[in-house]
Parts: structure tokens; sequence; C-alpha cells
């Protein structure tokens, strides 16, 4: 079941504005590795497949990720869960819900979709986006009945938030345990696609401690 939790900025939003609910940057955006690092093979694209829309992000946001050791399915599903995550940067940045990188890699109606957009609405309608950088480490991906379960961690300390007028939006402090998160994703192959993986439930778990610390 989905806990539709909230990443640091939407809680903050939520302290401050009473919501309910519940990062590629720089001159190489786009051009990060694979999930799975450099290791992780990519097979040519099927004939059918989809082209990825464009992701980019601006100069002053970055997501990274940390390589991690899979292979084969769970490489593929990894790459394109780090996908998913960085795509709901993508649509924050771009104050877009409807930001195609979104649908591109979740599957249509599913929780996941559901998760990301709530996401990118709740920013927008705040009219604020993210500034800074967000790490992504201890990447797994294990294979389950009709798909694979990746999980990892994303650390948001050096995240901040912008508003439109360019004021800074400061969320915890450093040693606060709420900027790490554990994301639990599930991704099954995309029936058009088969080098493409959806996400189709997501779990974000705020204060991870146990999980990231």
């Amino acid at each position: 079941m989905n806990r539709r939790r909230p990443l640091s900025a939407a809680l903050s939003l939520t302290a401050a504005l009473l919501l309910a609910g519940c990062g590629s940057g720089g001159d190489d955006t786009g051009k990060d590795s694979p999930a799975g690092g450099a290791t992780a093979s990519r097979a040519p694209a099927s004939p059918t497949a989809t082209p990825a829309p464009e992701m980019s992000l601006p100069a002053d946001l970055k997501a990274t990720f940390e390589d991690a050791e899979v292979s084969g399915d769970g490489a593929a599903a990894l790459r394109d869960a780090e996908n998913y995550a960085r795509a709901i940067l993508h649509g924050i940045a771009a104050q877009d819900p409807k930001a195609a990188p979104v649908h591109h890699y979740s599957v249509p109606g599913s929780k996941a979709e559901e998760y990301a957009e709530f996401q990118i609405e709740k920013h927008a309608e705040a009219g604020f986006t993210l500034t800074g950088e967000r790490t992504h480490s201890r990447a797994t991906a294990e294979p389950k009945a009709g798909g694979v379960v990746v999980t990892f961690c994303s650390d948001e300390t050096r995240v901040r938030g912008r508003s439109e007028e360019g004021d800074p939006i400061t969320f915890f402090e450093p040693d606060d345990p709420k900027n790490l998160w554990f994301w639990t994703i599930d991704m099954v192959n995309s029936e058009k696609d088969e080098e493409r993986w959806l996400a189709k439930n997501t779990e974000v778990e705020s204060g991870a401690t146990e999980q990231c610390g």
C-alpha cells in the first residue's frame, strides 16, 4: 500500500501551509550514469521503444546516485527507478505535475504516478522549487513475482527550497534525521518496451535512520 509520505520540501509545506498528504543538474544534466553505476550494461533500444523525454534540471539542483552492484533485470529496474526519482525533481523544477518524464517512468494510473504528481502539485501550488543536491545511496534490487523491488536512501541535508521570488526556504538542520529518506519502489517491465521499467508503487519513509543512518 502506498504510504504517500511527503519528501522534505512537502513536509515543510505541511507545517507551513497545513497541506495534507501523503536531483542531475548543472552542465551535465541528463548525463548521469545509469542505475547500478557505470557497470550496468544497457541493451540496444527495441525498435518499438518510446524515446525517453528530455529530463533536465536547473543548474542549482543536482541529484547524484551511488553505484550499486546489481546486474540483469535488477540493474535495468534500478536504472529506471532512479530515473523515476529524478523525474519527480524535474517536475518540481518545471512546476508541472504532467511533466512527460514522470509518466514515462511510471505505470499509468498507478500509486507511483499518483505519488509523483502529488509531490509536484504541492510544490507548484505553493509556488516554490528546490535547490542544492540530493544524494542517493545503498541501492538494492530484488526480484519479486512480476517485477523487481528497488530500494535506496536519499539524503536531503544539502537541499533547500526557493520561492518564486527567490527567497530561500530552510527545511531541517543538517543533523536532523528527517533529512534521511528510505524509498521502496515496485518496478515492472513495460508491456510496450522491454528495455524500460516502470514504477508501479512507491513508499517513502522519513527519518530513516535505521535503514540510512
